[in-house]
This record gives C-alpha cells, sequence and structure tokens, in this order.
C-alpha cells in the first residue's frame, strides 16, 4: 500500500529504527547516494539482511545489539527489500524496503 510507504526524499541522513519485531518506518523512499541509518532501538539484538543476496552490504547481528547503529549507502536506484533474520523471514515478521529514486 502507497500509504506505508515514507518519503524520506528531503531528509540528508534519514533514518530506520529496528524496534522489537517490526522497523518503523516498514517502507521508505529516497533519492539516490543516500546514506540511511539504522538505529537498534528495541531491547534485543537485531540485523539487516537484504532479501536479495549481494544487493547491499548487511548489517550483522554481531555489530546490532540494543542501541547500536550502523548505515547503509544506496547508490543505485531501485527497491531494496530487507528482513531481521531473528526475528522473521524473507516474506513475513520483521521485514522492511528502501525504494531508491533518481
Amino acid at each position: 500500500d502507497e500509504a506505508d510507504i515514507a518519503d524520506l526524499t528531503d531528509e540528508s541522513d534519514p533514518s530506520v529504527y529496528a524496534r522489537d519485531n517490526v522497523f518503523n518506518e516498514k517502507y521508505v523512499v529516497v533519492s539516490k547516494g543516500t546514506t540511511v541509518t539504522f538505529e537498534n532501538a528495541g531491547e534485543n539484538v537485531h540485523n539487516v539482511l537484504p532479501v536479495e543476496d549481494g544487493a547491499f552490504t548487511p548489517i550483522d547481528a554481531d555489530e546490532f545489539d540494543p542501541g547500536d547503529t550502523g548505515t547503509i549507502t544506496f547508490d543505485e536506484a531501485g527497491d531494496f527489500p530487507y528482513y531481521c533474520s531473528l526475528h522473521g523471514t524473507k516474506t513475513k515478521g520483521m521485514i522492511g524496503g528502501v525504494r531508491v529514486v533518481e
């Protein structure tokens, strides 16, 4: 649903928060070349893995304890779905996505 997609194209340093069992915002749109900061705002360890292997460098669980941050720079236009393998699968549970526009 397009209404569930947060347009962050005007933000120079957008953030996505990993809370327990959910990403906020779940789906975001950013401009090409944007670095998105993922912050673990929950009480559990999380990770951020691309659904398509190699789509971006993952943020591994051993680097993403509560309070930690990790960044991913999106240099190519397209859709980049991701998930936390500790609290979901590639298609359900703790999932999200970044849409990168020109």
